[in-house]
């Protein structure tokens, strides 16, 4: 089941990052982001991520999808 809900806004050298649970409630802020793939790396079945449309979004889009 789905818990947390992650919104990443891409820039060009770090990623803002918002987390809500499940009520809509933020339970994470990260305002700026320099590792994405490590951050990316720790994301599991429980999670699901929103990005915002910017260039490059498809790489990570992937990234996010493998796992």
């Amino acid at each position: 089941m789905i818990t947390r809900f992650h919104g990443i806004d891409r820039h060009k050298k770090y990623s803002t990052i918002s987390v809500l649970n499940r009520q809509g409630e933020e339970v994470d802020f990260k305002q700026k982001c320099y590792e994405l793939k490590e951050y990316i790396e720790n994301l599991g079945p429980e999670d699901a991520v929103v990005m915002e449309s910017s260039t490059g979004v498809f790489y990570w889009a992937d990234q996010v999808e493998s796992k």
